[in-house]
C-alpha cells in the first residue's frame, strides 16, 4: 500500500464516488471542480524559462478554494501572525462548543447554512452574556475570536466552535477589569446552561419563521452539553493551535498511511487514550463522503471576530492592552518590508527561471478568444422540374 497525500486520494476515488449519483448541495459540487482543477491548465498558471539551458516549465494557478487540501498555507501563516500581534496582556482562555449528537442532523437540511449562523449566535451569545455577568468579569465589552470546526479525528461529523477569549475588558463604568486567577475565566455549568438555553431560544425562533427543520428530541434540552474551558497563558500556544486548521482541511498529507486499489488507510489520535496514535482503513468512496461532509455553504464564514477583537474595535483593544500591561506603539504603523519574489528554480541547472508570459485559465481563454469567422452557407438548391402524374 503507497503512501501518497490527501489531492491524490480525493482525485483517484471522486469518479467511482459520482457514479453512485450522490445527493451533493451547490458547495460540495463547487469544491469537487475545485479540488479536480487545482494546479491544472484548467486553472491558467504562467511559463518559465531558463536562459541557462532554455528549459521552459507551466506554473499553474491555486484554485484558493478553502475546501482544498494543497491550498491555504500562506493564508494560515499571515493569520497566525497576525493574531498574535493583537494579543493583550491578560491570560488566555481556550472555550470549546461542542453540539450534543442529536442536533448534528440538522445540518444536513437546506437550512445548514442558518443552523450554523444560530450556533455561531447562540455560543457568543451566551460567552459575552457570562462575561458581563458582575459576578464574574463583569466586561459589558469583552472580546473573542471565534473558529468554527466540523470534524473530528476519524472525519466524522463533529460540529465545535474554538474560542480564544482574552481574560480582560472594560466594565459597565468604563474601567478595564481583568481575572482574578488566571486559571479561571466562568464557572463552567453557567455557561453550559447559558449555550444550551440560547440555542434552544434560537432554534425555536427560526422553526417559528417557517424553516423546514427535523424533528428534536425534548430530551437533549436535559442533558449535559459539551463545553470545555482550559486556560492558555499568553495565548501564544492557542493562536498556533488552531492556526494549524484555520486555513486547512479536515485532513492533512501526513496522516495518510497508504492508498490500494480500493481503500484508504489514514492515522488519527485516540483521545480517549491518550492521544494514542491508531489507524483507520474505509473503502476510497467512503473517504469521499466523509470529507465532503466537512465542506461548508457558500459564503458562510468559518472565523469570527467579536467585541475588542474584531478589526473595527482596534481603539478598544489598545486601551485594554495598555491597562494590561502590553506595550503600546504610538505613531504611525511601521511599514513591513516587501518580501521579494523567489525566482523559481530551474529543474535541470538549478539557475533562476524568468516569467515569459501568463496562460489564461479555460474559460477566460474562451471570452478573450475572437469570433470565430462565419461558415459560408451552402448554395441555394435548384428548384426541381418534375411535375406530379396526378
Amino acid at each position: 500500500m503507497a503512501a501518497c497525500s490527501v489531492m491524490e486520494v480525493l482525485r483517484r476515488f471522486i469518479p467511482d464516488f459520482l457514479r453512485e449519483r450522490p445527493a451533493l448541495s451547490p458547495a460540495q459540487r463547487r469544491a469537487l471542480w475545485a479540488i479536480n482543477h487545482c494546479r491544472t491548465a484548467a486553472m491558467g498558471g504562467h511559463v518559465h524559462a531558463c536562459g541557462e539551458c532554455g528549459t521552459r516549465e507551466f506554473a499553474y494557478h491555486s484554485c484558493n478554494h478553502r475546501a482544498c487540501p494543497q491550498c491555504g498555507r500562506a493564508a494560515t501563516a499571515d493569520w497566525v501572525e497576525r493574531e498574535l500581534g493583537k494579543r493583550v496582556g491578560a491570560p488566555y482562555f481556550m472555550v470549546t462548543f461542542t453540539l450534543p449528537e442529536e442536533l448534528r442532523p440538522l445540518f444536513f437540511s437546506p437550512a445548514a447554512k442558518e443552523l450554523y449562523q444560530l450556533f455561531f449566535a447562540a455560543a457568543s451569545g451566551a460567552l459575552a452574556d457570562t462575561l458581563a455577568s458582575p459576578r464574574w468579569l463583569g466586561a459589558v465589552d469583552s472580546g473573542f475570536t471565534m473558529v468554527l470546526h466540523t470534524w473530528n479525528q476519524r472525519l466524522h461529523f463533529h460540529p465545535h466552535i474554538h474560542c480564544i477569549v482574552p481574560g480582560a475588558g472594560i466594565n459597565a463604568g468604563g474601567h478595564v477589569v481583568s481575572v482574578e486567577h488566571e486559571s479561571f475565566l466562568v464557572p463552567q455549568p453557567v455557561l453550559r446552561a447559558a449555550f444550551r438555553s440560547k440555542f434552544r431560544e434560537k432554534l425555536t425562533a427560526l422553526a417559528a419563521a417557517g424553516t423546514t427543520l427535523s424533528p428534536v428530541d425534548d430530551a437533549v434540552w436535559e442533558k449535559d452539553w459539551g463545553v470545555h474551558l482550559q486556560p492558555f497563558g499568553n495565548g501564544a500556544r492557542a493562536i498556533q493551535y488552531l492556526g494549524a486548521y484555520v486555513c486547512r482541511t479536515a485532513i492533512g498529507d501526513s496522516r495518510i498511511a497508504g492508498i490500494d486499489g480500493e481503500s484508504v488507510t489514514f492515522r488519527w489520535k485516540d483521545r480517549a487514550r491518550g492521544d494514542a496514535m491508531r489507524t483507520d482503513t474505509i473503502a476510497g468512496v467512503e473517504f469521499v463522503r466523509r470529507y465532503l461532509r466537512h465542506v461548508l455553504p457558500r459564503g458562510l464564514r468559518s472565523i469570527r471576530y467579536y467585541g475588542y477583537c474584531h478589526p473595527a474595535g482596534k481603539t478598544k483593544r489598545e486601551r485594554v492592552a495598555l491597562h494590561t500591561g502590553s506595550p503600546l506603539f504610538i505613531g504611525p504603523a511601521p511599514i513591513p518590508p516587501a518580501k521579494p519574489a523567489a525566482a523559481r528554480p530551474c529543474p535541470c541547472c538549478g539557475q533562476p527561471m524568468a516569467r515569459l508570459f501568463r496562460v489564461l485559465p479555460s474559460w477566460q481563454a474562451r471570452r478573450a478568444s475572437p469570433e470565430p469567422a462565419a461558415k459560408p452557407r451552402p448554395p441555394p438548391r435548384e428548384a426541381s422540374t418534375a411535375r406530379s402524374c396526378a
